[in-house]
């Protein structure tokens, strides 16, 4: 099911899910979005994507898809 991030809150109870960690103090909705994405790749490639985009699978642009498919290659 695509799910959309488009905010900390999102971002905050995706990270909960995934037993990652609070944001640190002064660290950016951008910064924390990559991290979070990042932590979550190997796991699942497609939700890191939506938290990274801020959007479900089912909002990709072709440069999206393209993107998911570079990450997964280079995994």
């Amino acid at each position: 099911m695509p799910m959309d991030f488009p905010d900390m809150a999102s971002l905050k109870r995706a990270a909960e899910c995934w037993d990652f960690r609070e944001p640190e103090e002064g660290e950016t909705e951008i910064q924390y979005r990559t991290a979070l994405a990042d932590f979550v790749q190997d796991k699942d490639l497609i939700e890191s994507m939506e938290i990274r985009s801020g959007k479900g699978w089912d909002k990709f642009s072709q440069g999206d898809e393209i993107a998911t498919v570079a990450r997964g290659l280079r995994r």
